[in-house]
């Protein structure tokens, strides 16, 4: 995806670096309920009513001002909440005007697959390729990625995760990257619950339990 289309809205199957995605119609009957409903402000559901899902104040930070994915969060009303509608937003761009979702799912995109391979290849020492593949991806987002022939060992490792909870913020991948990485998060200062908290990866409160009854029918567990 070039700097266009990483703003362009990620709302049909038809952008260039999606890998997996659901082509929605009116057939589908999504309104209310629906994944658009959760995250874009120009979709008539929750996120136009007044349950915004509005990025970390300090991931936020964290994107460097030479970056085209800080234009992806846009505080709408000057109060503060930075609304994705930079990334995901219906073509319209009519503020609660989708009331019956045509904009598609997007489930995986070939931007995760550089920064698995980054990630892997960091992770075994090959430091030479894990650059390779995560400069590959962050020259399509950045004026300048000098910055990484700097970082090496932990630091490299740091820096894969950061990028890959920045430009998959909204997709689903967070969570298994925070196992993966056996990471500790701390929520910004934005957060209704828990704000300043940190969590670790291993907190029960992160971890999804087998239910009983499938620990019970399920031969293959035990």
């Amino acid at each position: 995806m070039g700097a266009d289309e990483v703003t362009g809205g990620f709302n049909t199957v038809n952008i260039s670096g999606w890998i997996w995605g659901t082509d929605i119609t009116l057939d589908n009957n999504l309104d209310l309920v629906s994944w658009w409903g959760q995250v874009d402000l120009f979709t008539y559901s929750y996120a136009w009513a007044g349950d915004p899902k509005s990025i970390d104040d300090d991931l936020y930070s964290a994107i460097g001002e030479n970056d085209i994915r800080k234009d992806q969060f846009i505080d709408a009303y000057g109060d503060g909440v930075l609304y994705p509608i930079g990334k995901f937003y219906a073509p319209a761009q009519t503020i609660g005007g989708q009331r019956s979702v045509e904009t598609d799912y997007v489930y995986m995109r070939i931007a995760e697959m550089y920064l698995l391979n980054a990630e892997a290849a960091a992770k075994t020492g090959d430091e030479a390729t894990a650059l390779a593949s995560l400069k590959a991806l962050l020259d399509k987002r950045m004026d300048d990625t000098s910055y990484l022939n700097t970082l090496s060992g932990n630091e490299l490792l740091d820096e894969i995760y950061l990028q890959t909870r920045i430009e998959l913020w909204g997709e689903g991948k967070s969570y298994l990257a925070m196992k993966r990485n056996k990471a500790t998060i701390t929520r910004g200062p934005n957060h209704l619950s828990y704000a300043g908290e940190s969590f670790s990866y291993d907190d029960d409160r992160l971890t999804l339990e087998i239910p009983q009854v499938e620990i019970q029918n399920n031969p293959n567990i035990n």
